[in-house]
């Protein structure tokens, strides 16, 4: 079972960094957006909605009763469960999206297998993460043990997570990148092709056909 203690406590502090950090959050949406598969979507590990709400995507899992809360206060369906046991039926969904929720997961592969259970022959699979070996992803995986919410994360890298989806029998098909480092050729929001750069990564597979 995943340790949600840290949310459960500071769920409100959680929700108030979007709302202090708008330019790195819309960022993140718009990154998310640009490899956003179309039809019904399903976000795992959805927290307190907030990619959930603005990628149009109805219905989320989170285990977090107090995250929970706040996105069924925010009209969102939620259901409490984890990822590594979803509860919902054999290709419900077209599509199956990870914000930065598989660094929190007790076993990452067995998670995306059972995204691949629940989305449709045709489906893909969206995964956000913080990049481990960026600038911001080494000081995250320094300072984690002094912070309520990364405290109990396993941060990955992209090789990581291309294993992650190969186990599940997903096929890689495209990545973007954002919260960069300053520099004089771009901004900490721009958004680049790949996985090299950016903190905030944002990787989309296809199911293989059996």
């Amino acid at each position: 079972m995943p340790n949600t203690q840290g949310y459960e406590a500071n769920a409100s502090s959680y929700d108030a960094w979007f709302d202090e950090n708008p330019a790195l959050y819309q960022a993140e949406i718009d990154a998310l957006k640009r490899l956003l598969p179309s039809g019904k979507g399903i976000e795992i590990g959805a927290g307190s909605g907030r990619f959930t709400l603005p990628l149009d995507i109805r219905t989320g899992l989170e285990p977090a009763d107090a995250m929970r809360e706040i996105a069924i206060n925010r009209g969102l369906n939620m259901v409490k469960g984890v990822a590594e046991t979803l509860p919902f039926e054999d290709n419900e969904f077209d599509f199956a999206v990870f914000v930065t929720s598989t660094c929190f997961l007790d076993q990452p592969e067995r998670a995306y297998q059972e995204a691949a259970r629940v989305i449709s022959d045709q489906g893909a699979i969206v995964i956000a993460y913080l990049e481990k070996n960026s600038e911001l992803g080494k000081l995250y995986e320094a300072n984690k043990h002094n912070d309520p919410f990364f405290c109990d994360a396993t941060f990955y890298g992209f090789n990581d997570i291309s294993q992650f989806l190969k186990a599940a029998e997903f096929e890689i098909m495209e990545s973007v990148q954002t919260v960069l480092p300053s520099s004089d050729k771009h901004a900490p929001t721009d958004i680049l092709p790949g996985h090299d750069q950016g903190t905030f990564v944002v990787v989309k597979a296809q199911k293989l056909k059996i």
